[in-house]
Order: C-alpha cells, then sequence, then structure tokens
C-alpha cells in the first residue's frame, strides 16, 4: 500500500519530548469500564458490578471443585484441554473471520492437514499457548517475566511457517484493512514496546490489585499493543495471550474476547473507540469475556454454582 513520504517523514522525525509525554499515559485507570455497552440486549440488566461480584464466585466455585480433585490429574487435563481448544476455535473465528467447529479443531490438532494455511494458524496459535501456559486453570505467572521478548516469542511461535519475519519487528509502514488509520512508524516501536511492557509491570505487580482495576490497565494495554502494531501479521493472536497473562491472577487462561456470534463486529468496534486512548468498550468486553469464560468451564464441568467458596481455596489467587 502506497503511505505518503510526508507521514513517514513525520512520524520519523516526531519530536522526543511529545514521545516521552505520551510514554506515561499508557498504562492507567482513570475512566469507567462501560456499564450498558451498546451490544447489550435492552433486557439484559448486568452491569459491572453484576459481572465483577459473579466473576468472584464463579472462580470460587472452580477452585473449590479443584481443590477436590487436586491429585487427580487426568481429570483435570481433559477440561483444560477442552479449554484450550475452545479458546483455539474462539480465536480463530474471530481474528480470521471464519466459522468452524469444535470437531475440526479437535481434528486438526490429532490429524493436521498440512496442505491447509488454516490449520497451520490453529496448530501455531496451540504450540503459543502451551509454552506460556502451564497445564494449570490458574498458573502462578511472574510478571517479571512480561517483556517485549516475551512478545517476540510467542510471535515466532503464532507466525512460524507462515511469515519469513516471525518474531521481529516490522521495518514497513501498515494500515488495517479499509481504515483510514497508520500503525505506529517502526521508528518508534522498540522504544514504545518497552515503555509499555515496563508501566505493565510495574501496575500490574500491586499487591492489592482488583479485578476492576485490572481489566482497565489489561484494556489500555490492549489497545496501545495493537496500535504500535509491533510485527507484520499475527499481532491480535499475540496480544490476545498477553492479555491472558496480565490477567491470570483473576481468570482462567487462556481466556477468550469472545461473547458469541457477534464477536467480530463488537470487537472491531471497540478497538476503533480504543484508539483515543479511553478504552472504556474493551475493559466491557473483556470483563464480559472473562465472566463467559468462567460460566463456561463451570457448565461443562457440571458445578454446582450455588455453592459457598471456601476462602482458603482462593486466597494465593485473589486478592
Amino acid at each position: 500500500m502506497d503511505i505518503s513520504k510526508q507521514i513517514r517523514e513525520g512520524n520519523k522525525d516526531m519530536n522526543e519530548k511529545e514521545v516521552t509525554r505520551r510514554k506515561f499515559k499508557m498504562i492507567h485507570s482513570n475512566f469507567e469500564i462501560l456499564n450498558k455497552p451498546w451490544w447489550k440486549s435492552s433486557y439484559d440488566e448486568r452491569n459491572v458490578e453484576y459481572f465483577i461480584s459473579s466473576i468472584k464466585h464463579l472462580q470460587h466455585v472452580i477452585l473449590l471443585s479443584l481443590s477436590d480433585h487436586e491429585n487427580n490429574e487426568l481429570f483435570w487435563k481433559g477440561y483444560l484441554d477442552l479449554n484450550h481448544e475452545r479458546y483455539l476455535l474462539e480465536c480463530i473465528s474471530s481474528e480470521c473471520d471464519v466459522d468452524l467447529t469444535i470437531e475440526f479443531v479437535q481434528q486438526q490438532l490429532k490429524k493436521p492437514d498440512r496442505s491447509l494455511r488454516l490449520v497451520k494458524k490453529i496448530q501455531n496459535l496451540n504450540d503459543a499457548i502451551t509454552s506460556i501456559f502451564p497445564s494449570k486453570f490458574f498458573p502462578k505467572l511472574s510478571i517479571d517475566n512480561f517483556t517485549p521478548l516475551l512478545a517476540k516469542q510467542l510471535n515466532q511461535h503464532i507466525c512460524n511457517g507462515l511469515i519469513d519475519n516471525a518474531g521481529q519487528y516490522r521495518i514497513k509502514y501498515v494500515m488495517p484493512a479499509q481504515e483510514n488509520f497508520v500503525y505506529m512508524s517502526p521508528y518508534l516501536i522498540e522504544d514504545r514496546m518497552n515503555e509499555l511492557f515496563r508501566q505493565c509491570r510495574e501496575k500490574f505487580k500491586k499487591e492489592d490489585l482488583q479485578l476492576e482495576e485490572a481489566v482497565k490497565f489489561g484494556a489500555c494495554f490492549y489497545s496501545h499493543f495493537l496500535s504500535i502494531h509491533p510485527f507484520m501479521n499475527g499481532n491480535g493472536r499475540v496480544a490476545r495471550l498477553l492479555l491472558s497473562y496480565l490477567l491470570s491472577r483473576f481468570t482462567a487462561v487462556p481466556f477468550s474476547l469472545y461473547i458469541g456470534t457477534k464477536t467480530r463486529d463488537v470487537y472491531l468496534q471497540c478497538l476503533r473507540e480504543s484508539r483515543s486512548f479511553t478504552p472504556n468498550a474493551l475493559a466491557a468486553l473483556i470483563l464480559e469475556s472473562i465472566h463467559l469464560s468462567f460460566y463456561n468451564i463451570c457448565s461443562v464441568m457440571d458445578l454446582e454454582l450455588t455453592l459457598e467458596p471456601k476462602q482458603s481455596c482462593c486466597k494465593e489467587i485473589w486478592r
């Protein structure tokens, strides 16, 4: 695509003081999560307070079941595998705008049709999941490992065999399809990525971090990461896994940004609105997606949702 020389030179020569000024506003919680997002039906009265309370309860229910079967590895492996397969289905369907079935995903993981590019995407994403997340619903992931190198490693997994420069920052100017928007200048990518991840490590190290604030931080990260658009391909899939990493204290991982058949349109509109760097709609989508992910896990495991959780089994995960 042709992008004018004036735009390129303008980005390249951006005033250093302006770059520095922008750095320190990337990760923040100075906004409200959208309480009644436009995609919700008029009769759906669930709000931010409901989702936060319900997520806590659903997590407690899962942790209670985990404590009852903590020595039954086969019991948990089946549900973990199903959670990964569901993630692959929802992520690839939303990212690539294709209709997949869980049976197709399961078949391609066991006996892949290597002639299909879509199958390679599924396999690569599955490899990336297993590389970053241990075989647990709630792994203890060190925020110190949340670095640009982690993003590069994930992109290398995700784009392996699909593009030539997997795991490397792009050196070209790019735009989203059918939109009048230019992603960040390649000259600024490394500096901005370093600062973005530094701010995330700082914010997510807070011992008293709560779900609502964490979701806001996560929405800011997601919005900035995709505006930087550091790689030539696979940015959305990398961003989704990194978001799961950041929120692993509060949700089963990986969780997908998925709320049903209309997800792709909602997701893209949330990204457009977040370019103003007040991602209140994106934060609402993240919160609702976490809730749906937990609810689906409980439903598949046939867990009794009215059970009172044991506080002792939850304290290490939920603060």
